[in-house]
């Protein structure tokens, strides 16, 4: 049980009135209160994961955080049905009421056999403490996307969090769990033939998909064989993967590009994927395509593809690279396509993740983005005319480029820039780079996949209540 936070409130004496508690940290499990009723009473619980201006918002995320309790009076022990996420329960009675009492259960993945060992650094300690919840809270038995709003499994998040299910655990066994899930129906009813799911078994009714999940979920593939070696799954995976890829080939254009994809077509929350910018050649999906070419070349031996990616890869450079920055799309006109150089900064990102863009050929925009962006470039001015990031997934592609080169100097204070005020404010890692929405999503818990390549692992070691 996780119990008391700062400070002992309790007991906490109320009629008609409302008290404000908070745990140590932003908690997933089952709620548990032990109240006293001195008549008979209503008993509203209501949750979040922060406060907004010193108040509780129970419908902050569009959902209703809430537990009513009707009680007669006496003595009672309450406890949510299901497990919730938050960090503050503002308690309210209507009637007289003593709340003698009140923790949680946490439900989260069971204590895990590696750590990372992190220097003599308590603002990286902290950081790492908030990954390692967001991780064990998202992970119960698939991968997740978060515990309080959307409880399903979503490609492209899964990229991530598969990376830190290795590094502290040594498998891939809630991976592979989630990945199966793609391959288990013998067709989605609510989508074109060829095109996976956004998040699966939560199939959405709707019809609506996202492109560009499905084709994380190739690179995917390609990282969790070499994690696992499981061929049999890669396989298994194979008609799954080639109706992707026979799904998408007939929306390439004259040039051999991706025109005006159905679905969601979806980057990150950013301006990168307003309406005007995303459509109608978007140039990071285009490069994201390009590198699910190149996975299916490596996982099947498609030779044919490797050589369309090359293609491609030479089409995108020639007509998204505009000066210094690449531009994120093109508009079809009457005349043709036209460039109307839109330009953020994600796209800059995809393109050195994609291997679109490199150091060599590249240095000038690489060095602009090493030293000119990071955490800091809102608060100092610096290139207005590339749109911002965010977190997801944004940030986190600079952070893994930066990884990728071995600048590690620069991982850790670009973590410490980004991370710092989420492990402050809530003990965990958010969806966005402000608390507008989630604030525990389980792909921020890859902040653990850096640090691990840093300082190294070691044998967790369990604790004698564990």
């Amino acid at each position: 049980p996780l119990s008391k936070g700062e400070g002992d409130m309790f007991p906490l004496v109320l009629k008609d009135g409302y008290g404000l508690y908070r745990f140590p940290f932003n908690a997933t499990g089952f709620l548990r209160a032990r109240i006293k009723c001195e008549e008979a009473c209503i008993v509203y619980l209501l949750f979040d994961e922060i406060l907004e201006n010193g108040k509780l918002d129970c419908m902050r995320m569009s959902s209703v955080n809430c537990l009513r309790y009707r009680l007669d009076a006496g003595s009672h022990t309450t406890m949510a049905f299901a497990p919730y996420t938050m960090k503050y329960v503002q308690i309210v009675v209507k009637g007289s009421a003593v709340v003698e009492d009140m923790d949680m259960i946490q439900y989260r993945h069971p204590r895990t056999a590696y750590r990372v060992r992190l220097p003599e650094d308590q603002v990286l300690r902290r950081i790492y403490q908030a990954a390692e919840e967001s991780y064990l809270s998202n992970a119960v038995d698939i991968f997740t996307d978060c515990p309080s709003r959307e409880r399903a499994g979503w490609l492209c998040d899964s990229f991530f969090t598969a990376r830190v299910e290795y590094v502290l655990t040594g498998e891939s066994v809630l991976e592979k769990a989630f990945l199966e899930n793609f391959l288990l129906p013998q067709y989605f009813e609510h989508l074109p033939g060829g095109m996976l799911p956004m998040c699966y078994p939560a199939d959405h009714a709707d019809g609506v998909f996202i492109p560009n999940w499905a084709m994380w979920f190739v690179l995917e593939l390609e990282e969790y064989l070499e994690r696992s070696g499981d061929r049999e799954l890669i396989d298994r995976a194979r008609p799954r993967v080639m109706g992707l890829v026979d799904y998408l080939a007939p929306f390439e254009n004259e040039h051999g590009l991706l025109e005006k994809l159905d679905g969601w077509v979806f980057l990150e929350w950013s301006r990168a994927n307003d309406p005007d910018v995303v459509q109608d050649v978007n140039f990071p999906t285009n490069m994201l395509y390009m590198r699910m070419l190149e996975a299916v070349a490596a996982l099947y031996g498609e030779e044919g593809l490797r050589e369309k990616a090359a293609w491609m890869r030479k089409v995108i450079r020639e007509r998204s690279l505009q000066g210094t920055f690449y531009t994120d799309n093109e508009r079809r006109t009457e005349s043709g396509l036209e460039n109307p150089g839109n330009c953020t900064e994600v796209c800059q990102y995809y393109a050195f993740f994609t291997g679109t863009a490199t150091r060599e050929e590249d240095g000038a925009l690489w060095e602009t983005l090493l030293r000119g962006f990071g955490p800091r470039r809102r608060e100092l001015g610096l290139y207005p005319e590339v749109a911002h990031a965010n977190a997801f997934i944004g940030n986190y592609l600079r952070i893994e480029l930066l990884y990728r080169e071995g600048l590690y100097q620069d991982v850790v204070d670009n973590i410490r820039g980004y991370f710092a005020k989420m492990a402050d404010l809530t003990g965990t890692l958010w969806e966005n780079d402000t608390p507008y929405a989630s604030c525990n999503h389980g792909f921020a818990s890859h902040v653990i996949y850096w640090l691990a390549g840093i300082y190294g692992v070691e044998e967790e070691k369990p604790s004698a209540a564990t």
